[in-house]
């Protein structure tokens, strides 16, 4: 049995042993501050030029550009909308259903730049050697990939200008929408269609204007400019960013004298001044 000092001396091992008592530990340290970018990958070399430019100016958070295919890419920014996180979108369709959603919000959202690139139709390079929009009228052509014009600016503006061209009647019945995971020149390729409606920076855009088209894919013909209004590059702050400042500096630095010089350089027209 255990009696006086001995007591205390082992009271005095089992406190040094157990470090502080409950409700006096130390804070743990905030996590430094970060950001996830999405991107569509049309942009993803601007973007992630941009995004080294700004670290330059903000060079403590790490920030990551996350690139994936338009319509997939709105997915992975639903399901992200708690995250530090920005959204970049090819248009205004794309971004009014992440608003619509609720993963950004209306007031947040700015044009930085203006998508420049046409709309063209695309056909594996061994099935013919014609070069007409009116080839996708023929026989040989059963099935178009178009993407939801609900959905995506790609297919609203394709929509249209097959509309403006008259070929819309004879065309609307092969349309077949893919997926939005869906690698859509690989899936043409692999015999799911025979034709697809594409921007044309898309068939470079691994290497930007200046690499060569895959010798796979052909340029069937390109839909004349001004079937619908221009189509905006934008950005915004998810709703819920844990990092809200550093997510709306990212943002303004898109508008700002350095970014639209870095987005420049990358290919991208910015905004008018007029227009930010």
């Amino acid at each position: 049995m255990l009696r006086g000092s001995s007591w205390l001396a082992v009271l005095a091992i089992a406190l040094a042993g157990c470090g502080r008592p409950s409700g006096t530990a130390e804070k743990a340290s905030p996590k430094p501050a970060a950001l996830e970018v999405y991107a569509p990958c049309l942009l993803s070399i601007p973007i992630q030029k941009a995004v080294a430019r700004f670290q330059q100016s903000h060079p403590g958070p790490e920030i990551s550009v996350l690139v994936d295919k338009p319509l997939a890419q709105l997915a992975e920014v639903e399901s992200a909308a708690h995250s530090a996180g920005v959204a970049i979108t090819l248009g205004e369709i794309e971004m009014d259903s992440l608003v619509a959603a609720g993963v950004v919000r209306s007031e947040g959202v700015k044009a930085f730049g203006v998508n420049t690139y046409p709309i063209v139709a695309v056909a594996p390079a061994a099935v013919r050697q014609a070069s007409s929009l009116k080839e996708l009228a023929s026989p040989t052509i059963k099935r178009i990939f178009i993407e939801d014009p609900a959905r995506s600016s790609l297919g609203d503006r394709a929509t249209r200008g097959l509309k403006d061209a008259g070929l819309w009647p004879a065309v609307s019945a092969k349309v077949v929408r893919p997926e939005p995971n869906a690698m859509i020149l690989a899936e043409m390729l692999s015999g799911k269609a025979e034709a697809a409606m594409v921007f044309k920076g898309c068939l470079f855009a691994e290497k930007g204007p200046q690499g060569a088209m895959p010798k796979t894919i052909r340029v069937v013909g390109e839909l004349p400019a001004g079937s619908g209004p221009p189509i905006s590059y934008l950005a915004a702050p998810l709703a819920e960013t844990t990092s809200p400042e550093l997510a709306r500096d990212f943002v303004g630095f898109l508008l700002s004298p350095e970014g639209r010089q870095a987005l420049r350089e990358a290919g991208v027209t910015p905004v008018p001044e007029r227009s930010r």
